[in-house]
């Protein structure tokens, strides 16, 4: 009999192979359930809700460290099928003075939650290109304390060590802040929807700001950060990947098997979606472009690796930001984070 796993991931172009029956694992009946990455990760950390699913890593490496063995008892699969750049909706108030990332020094950030993995990358990309630090900045968790990812890891009562960090209620929201000019910073701007200050159901809220015509916001990369990353990964060898896997240790322990099942049919996925990808833009433009061969210029040829060999340095750079962003409190190696059957992939 097949062993029958519930596996829940955002909607990601690179797992909808598996999820549409194309790529099957082998003696695993795969029940696929697709939630948005906010709503996906509270649920994995407040209810220890799936079997299987998308996890962030700065979160992933958070839960390692707080669980009590009574919850998040996972091993992670090194799959890395997601990123989540803050780089397109980065905004900045026009009276800051920031013209450049360089500029940011100092400055008060709004981010969803300090924890993210999202966040974490921008505040490595910061030290990494130009110096600076965490503690450098003031911090903004726009996430009430009740609906963040933070708060389910209990940061509510520790806090990020070193770094001056402050909650936001359920009546403010980071872009009427930006916009009034209470921060100078804000990494996940997205105009549009319904207006939801003070609503204390919604994880994300919005407060009604524009930002076609507004004098006192602007978008600080023009090129959605395209440039940013190319450089990024030149000179460190690094990818901002945000998400890896995880799955119970409660099923591995009993079917040890099934890590490098899955691990193999999330490898397909990705294979099978990139074919999609590349027949897609020739039966669409008339005239494709040079988009494919500029990143396959800049990132070597594969946007998205997965295994430890190709990305085992990238999660020790993440593990190294988390400690000196003041989220986890000593080094985690990566065999204590990876299942063991896919530490030689």
């Amino acid at each position: 009999m097949a062993l029958r796993i519930t596996m829940a991931f955002s909607d990601n172009p690179r797992v909808q192979p598996l999820r549409d029956g194309t790529v099957k694992p082998e003696n695993i009946d795969l029940e696929m359930l697709t939630v948005p990455p906010s709503d996906l990760f509270y649920r994995n950390l407040a209810f220890d809700e799936f079997d299987a699913s998308e996890m962030s890593i700065s979160e992933t490496l958070l839960a390692k460290e707080r669980s009590d063995g009574t919850k998040w008892d996972w091993s992670a699969l090194p799959c890395f099928l997601s990123r989540g750049h803050v780089w397109p909706n980065l905004y900045v108030n026009t009276s800051s003075g920031i013209e450049s990332l360089a500029d940011i020094k100092g400055k008060r950030i709004g981010v969803p939650d300090y924890d993210m993995t999202a966040a974490l990358w921008f505040r490595a990309t910061l030290k990494d290109l130009y110096g600076i630090e965490a503690s450098d900045n003031t911090w903004y968790n726009g996430r009430t304390i009740e609906f963040s990812h933070g708060g389910a890891l209990g940061l509510d009562d520790s806090g990020p060590r070193g770094v001056e960090h402050h909650w936001l209620t359920a009546d403010q929201t980071l872009d009427v802040m930006l916009d009034r000019g209470e921060i100078d910073v804000y990494t996940a701007f997205r105009a549009g929807g319904p207006v939801t200050t003070g609503d204390t159901t919604v994880i994300d809220r919005y407060g009604g700001t524009p930002t076609a015509g507004n004098p006192n916001i602007r978008k600080l990369l023009p090129d959605d950060g395209k440039g940013l990353v190319y450089e990024y990964h030149q000179k460190t060898g690094f990818f901002h990947c945000n998400h890896h896997v995880i799955v119970q240790n409660r099923i591995l322990r009993e079917h040890p098997w099934a890590a490098l099942e899955l691990f193999t049919a999330l490898q397909r996925s990705k294979e099978v979606a990139y074919e999609r990808a590349r027949r897609a833009q020739s039966t669409y433009m008339y005239f494709p472009g040079q988009d494919f061969h500029d990143q396959d210029q800049a990132l070597g040829g594969e946007p998205y690796p997965i295994g430890i060999r190709a990305m085992g340095k990238n999660v020790e750079r993440a593990i190294q930001g988390s400690l000196e962003q003041g989220l986890i409190t000593k080094p985690i190696a990566l065999e204590d984070l990876y299942f063991r059957t896919t530490l030689n992939t």
